[in-house]
């Protein structure tokens, strides 16, 4: 199953059902790497190739730092609460974020 940490709306299992659970662990990627990912794909979408005027070209890379700044900043300060469970960012956020963009 898709459990978290208990705290902020969620409860823990007894050790005895975890047992019968593997546990399986993806950590985000970097900066660095969500950056170079959503910088690729909005190079390839805002290019001279594609009919991209310059200052698109320029403004979009400035658009992709911009905005995986502010989604790191929302991670941190954002967190679960008991009355704001839902607060969960994630990499699917971010992507709906671009795909809007688009």
């Amino acid at each position: 199953g898709a459990m978290g940490i208990p705290g902020g709306g969620k409860n823990d299992i007894p050790n005895r059902l975890k047992s019968k659970f593997m546990n399986f662990n993806m950590v985000l990627p970097s900066t660095v790497s969500v950056d170079n990912i959503f910088g690729s794909i909005m190079k390839a979408k805002f290019s001279t190739k594609a009919g991209a005027k310059q200052s698109i070209i320029d403004c979009s890379k400035k658009l992709t730092a911009a905005t995986v700044d502010v989604w790191d900043r929302v991670k941190s300060k954002l967190l679960p609460t008991p009355l704001r469970f839902h607060y969960i960012f994630n990499m699917r956020d971010l992507s709906r974020v671009f795909q809007g963009i688009m």
